[in-house]
């Protein structure tokens, strides 16, 4: 079974390799977040403008648990993963009564955000995020993204409020994948067994 060290340090025969898509998933997951371990807050502000939300919620769940995560950064998480959808349920067993325990991961990171940011748990600000007029998606408001769904839980009103400061270039990574992990990601690609 491949490691994240192999990857790493380049051990690996790639023509005898044949993975699946789980391992696939974990590798690619891994390999994501050992790149953001070994850089900080400015390239998870990159990462989330140009990430595929279709993408496994583990990388934006270790973002979203890093205290030092920038709250712009945060805010910006928050709103893309469509928390107004979510307020449907009452709480996460409601959820899973209805037969939506497939959302569970996308409720539970929504939690997350909302409980670590209420609290005050990410106390560096740097980069701006306003959810009404969204810098990095001309303009967008997504306070009104899923407005006929008839919520039983506000969306929090600190939620609401635009953070001012800097708003960076998205990179041109695809998918969200930094630009020097695109060679192994290819390589993991290929190697997927068909």
């Amino acid at each position: 079974m491949l490691t994240l060290k192999d990857l790493l340090e380049d051990n690996v025969d790639w023509d005898e390799v044949d993975i699946d898509d789980e391992e696939f998933e974990r590798l690619s997951t891994e390999l994501i977040i050992d790149f953001l371990k070994k850089h900080g807050p400015y390239e998870r502000q990159q990462l989330l403008t140009s990430w595929n939300f279709d993408n496994g919620k583990e990388v934006l769940q270790w973002i979203a648990e890093q205290p030092d995560t920038d709250k712009g950064t945060i805010l910006l998480l928050y709103w893309y993963m469509n928390p107004g959808f979510f307020k449907q349920y009452q709480d996460r067993q409601d959820c899973i009564d209805q037969g939506h325990d497939y959302l569970l991961e996308d409720y539970d990171l929504i939690s997350t955000i909302e409980r670590n940011y209420l609290s005050g748990f990410y106390q560096n600000q740097v980069y701006g995020f306003d959810p009404k007029a969204d810098p990095y998606n001309s303009g967008y408001d997504w306070t009104k993204e899923n407005a006929d769904v008839k919520g039983k839980v506000a969306i929090p009103d600190e939620m609401f409020i635009a953070l001012t400061g800097e708003v960076i270039d998205p990179p041109s990574w695809q998918e969200g994948i930094p630009s020097e992990l695109e060679p192994i990601m290819d390589k993991l690609c290929e190697a997927v067994d068909e």
